[in-house]
């Protein structure tokens, strides 16, 4: 992708909808924003810790969980994990910002799905070079998609919890 076409492409994002044109210039102008992967190649791993978000430019990425029933970290377990997929993401999504903003281990796998994806990483290191009147207005959209995300998660666990209830029911 051409600088030209992903300062274009990145006006249509609503995560950039209150930056200047300058500021989308300074942004798409850093060094080693821009990654590529293949289809199931691994984008983040479960339990990094890495202090850096993408957001989806071109592509699909799969989020999974792994997720082991009676391992007890001292001892090795026979019984093989499980990965369950938990979301699927797509152009102008993004993902990672948990362990940007609290340094804690990734808490799911990211995997590309489709046979080109393109991404914008963003680390600690990048976000701070920039003046502060961009750092503010990506903390901004960092806490928006947040609360967006958990106002999906409250309401996936109020379906959830119904169909668990009915089917109890029965």
């Amino acid at each position: 992708m051409e600088k030209i076409s992903i300062l274009d492409f990145i006006k249509g994002l609503p995560f950039f909808e209150h930056f200047s044109e300058d500021e989308k210039s300074c942004l798409i102008n850093s060094k080693g924003l821009f990654e590529k992967y293949s289809a199931g190649e691994i984008i983040i791993k479960q339990g990094a810790i890495e202090s850096w978000l993408f957001i989806i430019l071109q592509g699909k990425i799969k989020l999974s969980k792994e997720v082991n029933s009676n391992i007890d970290k001292s001892r090795i377990s026979l019984t093989d994990s499980e990965e369950i997929v938990v979301k699927e993401l797509d152009i102008g999504s993004i993902f990672g910002e948990i362990s940007l903003i609290t340094d804690r281990p990734r808490n799911v796998t990211a995997r590309a799905s489709s046979n080109e994806v393109a991404v914008l990483k963003i680390t600690k290191e990048i976000l701070e070079s920039f003046d502060k009147s961009i750092q503010m207005k990506f903390q901004k959209q960092l806490l928006t998609k947040l609360a967006e995300n958990l106002d999906d998660m409250n309401t996936e666990f109020i379906k959830l919890k119904t169909v668990i209830k009915k089917g109890l029911k029965k």
